[in-house]
């Protein structure tokens, strides 16, 4: 069908066409060149109580603690005192303490792992004040850190790497803002509520009386989106007729998936003054979406053969809304897991084995197949690093990046950022496997069950949201223990990415010499590519042989 060849690469040239505009927009923007909003900013700053100063790399961290900390507790205290506050017409009682820490875990860092149905659960008030300022702040940390990164690399011998407020403010306020409401127009446009007003009732064509839930949606839905955050207003997300009504939604929320975060790679190109070395990292980035894009694309297109008997038409129908169908399904399957979004419109648990699987892979990895927005460079620049010093010692010179030396400092926060995915998956979500109540957990028994575990705890730990259906992600203990992954897979990155941009700050810059491993070119493309797969995937080969690969393999028996 034309399609499968269409959809995609229009998909692809719609992320990566306005991707260098964007990225010097957002170099301006942080480097505070566009000021059309400056009272509004000043305003802001002095309500954070900073004066702009400059950080070094530590102040800079605790900073961004701090502030999510904040953030957590008060969204805590919003989801447990819902009942008592306004903007409630449903009179939804507060959630259970569990729930409630989970839900502040789960949009404080950038995750919005759902383990609720938010229509029949959260207020708008907890929905609009709580879940959306999250939403901003969160994708805009994101955004600082990979900022103070790209200046670590670009500067030298400095402590300095500028100011969390400050560029938090910025990127709020210049980017997302902007974006959110023209997004957020263009979807009211299409049909998704944006209201105040209580549900409303109705009687269906059976007799019986259900009610129609409305919602300030559309302002929700277009920063969810934008911000890599995930997620969604109401149970089903994306899939459901109000967030994303017609053909045109669809497509301007898949593509508004990727938009911020490739942009952010061309941002680094203005900062280490390198154009060619993001264009490197867009490639391979690029190329690994794409293989992904063809293994999911290719499998649902594929009659399910224990569903034979049924099909009437080519493809993997189950879990998908027929308004999309298989492909623009897949696309989004495989975008949403790359970008650390999490929102879905279609059931992942319904997909192809060895389509879950890449979608398992893309959170595996760390999520850097473009990735979250700011989330997804700088967890990409921890491979480029790797690469360039691997490299550097095969031919036995000083590993050197952008007349940087790599030191022994540094590859120690690069190797135990490497850990994060593992530890989060493999051992938090192996606890679970320890529990007498585990096969309640999962719900199924056999390899399909091990996939909803581990794509759940990948989810978690790759700050990703989207699940398996099926998984009890409302259990008490779930609640605790997807919370912990979220909090690990949010900042053991941040804090080891914060220290190597301390490190490569003060170091001197050497004269780039032909001696030097090449960031650009295919060589270094190649190479890059290999060390994402080797490095970020082999940990887990093991648990995927077991969980898709063999459930695959059953799929023979039908």
């Amino acid at each position: 069908m034309w399609q499968e060849m269409i959809y995609p690469v229009a998909f692809v040239l719609l992320v990566l066409l306005p991707a260098p505009l964007l990225g010097n927009y957002l170099y301006r923007v942080f480097e505070g060149q566009c000021r059309w909003l400056a009272p509004v900013e000043r305003a802001t700053l002095f309500c954070c109580g900073t004066d702009g100063r400059e950080q070094d790399w530590k102040s800079y961290t605790l900073s961004l603690l701090a502030f999510n900390g904040a953030g957590f507790g008060l969204l805590f205290l919003i989801l447990m005192a819902q009942g008592l506050l306004p903007l409630n017409p449903q009179q939804l009682p507060g959630l259970n303490w569990q729930l409630a820490f989970n839900t502040a875990v789960s949009f404080m860092t950038n995750t919005n792992w759902q383990a609720y149905s938010g229509e029949a659960s959260l207020s708008y008030f907890s929905q609009m004040v709580g879940l959306t300022t999250q939403n901003f702040v969160s994708a805009a940390t994101g955004a600082a850190v990979a900022v103070a990164m790209f200046r670590g690399i670009a500067r030298q011998q400095t402590t300095h790497l500028g100011n969390f407020w400050l560029d938090l403010v910025r990127f709020c306020l210049y980017v997302l803002l902007p974006m959110s409401l023209i997004l957020a127009l263009l979807l009211v446009w299409q049909g998704v509520p944006q209201s105040l007003s209580a549900y409303l009732p109705f009687h269906t064509l059976e007799g019986q009386e259900q009610l129609l839930p409305l919602g300030p949606a559309a302002s929700q839905i277009a920063i969810k989106q934008l911000g890599s955050n995930g997620g969604g207003f109401f149970g089903i997300n994306s899939a459901h007729p109000f967030e994303n009504p017609t053909a045109l939604s669809n497509w301007l929320e898949m593509v508004a998936l990727l938009t911020l975060a490739a942009a952010m790679v061309f941002t680094l190109g203005r900062y280490v003054k390198d154009m060619a070395h993001s264009r490197a990292i867009v490639i391979a980035m690029t190329i690994m979406l794409a293989l992904g894009l063809f293994v999911s694309i290719t499998q649902e297109m594929k009659l399910d053969p224990a569903l034979t008997h049924l099909a009437s038409e080519a493809g993997n129908w189950e879990g998908k809304e027929s308004r999309f169908g298989p492909v623009l399904s897949s696309i989004w399957e495989v975008a949403t897991t790359a970008a650390s979004n999490g929102s879905v419109n279609a059931m992942h648990d319904s997909f192809a084995p060895l389509s879950g699987m890449v979608a398992m892979i893309n959170m595996l990895l760390g999520e850097v197949v473009f990735g979250g927005v700011g989330a997804g460079i700088y967890g990409m620049m921890l491979f480029v690093l790797l690469t360039v010093f691997l490299c550097g010692l095969m031919v036995g010179r000083t590993p050197t990046y952008l007349g940087k030396r790599l030191g022994i400092t540094e590859m120690k926060w690069v190797v135990a950022s490497m850990l994060v995915m593992p530890v989060g998956v493999l051992v938090i979500g192996g606890v679970t496997l320890l529990m007498p109540d585990a096969a309640t957990i999962i719900g199924h028994d056999g390899p399909h069950g091990l996939s909803r575990l581990i794509y759940a705890y990948a989810s978690a730990a790759g700050n990703n949201g989207s699940a398996f259906a099926g998984f009890a992600a409302g259990d008490n203990w779930q609640c605790i223990a997807i919370g912990l992954a979220m909090l690990l897979g949010r900042f053991g990155y941040i804090i080891p990415i914060m220290a190597i941009a301390g490190q490569l700050a003060r170091a001197p810059r050497q004269e780039i010499s032909e001696g030097d491993f090449p960031i650009r070119g295919l060589l270094f493309i190649t190479l890059l590519i290999i060390t994402v797969l080797l490095i970020g995937g082999l940990s887990f080969l093991p648990v995927l042989a077991l969980g898709p690969v063999a459930e695959h393999l059953m799929l023979g028996a039908f």
